[in-house]
């Protein structure tokens, strides 16, 4: 983890001074997706060969959860309101790389389906071995203590 929070630094501290934060911010968010997934990007790659499809899928959350809020959002003879939250929800987004998997994605992906709370039996297993231990850290705190004379 130390190296790709070195990366990032390094891609940060070769930019002009003068950059305002949401560039840096971004700067930091594609150096780091860099080193996450470096088989991906340090292939050199041309965006008529492949497509940016961050950008359509964040297009495609925001029209769909807009569909729903357009009724909530409050109208009043403008668009504004609509097209603000629009704009928020595809920035926000775009920014953070949202996805959503659906089942048959993680079919075709050979994945392991998720049960009816949406985790897979892994990672229920996983989870439920953490709170294991947490409960049993203080009775092995306990026994590990000499006994008090």
């Amino acid at each position: 983890m130390t190296d790709i929070v070195k990366k990032v630094a390094e891609d940060i501290a070769e930019m002009p001074a003068d950059q305002p934060p949401e560039v840096i911010a971004r700067v930091a968010i594609e150096a780091y997706q860099r080193e996450l997934w470096p088989s991906y990007f340090r292939i050199e790659w041309n965006r008529a060969l492949i497509p940016e499809l961050r950008r359509n899928r964040a297009s495609q959350l925001t029209a769909h959860i807009m569909s729903v809020l357009r009724e909530q959002i409050r109208d009043d003879g403008f668009l504004d309101h609509h097209r603000d939250a629009s704009e928020k929800l595809f920035s926000m987004f775009y920014e953070s790389g949202a996805d959503i998997i659906t089942d048959l994605d993680r079919r075709m992906a050979g994945l392991a389906t998720r049960g009816p709370y949406g985790y897979t039996a892994e990672e229920l297993r996983v989870m439920e071995d953490r709170r294991f231990l947490a409960m049993m850290e203080p009775i092995m705190q306990l026994s590990a203590k000499p006994p008090s004379q």
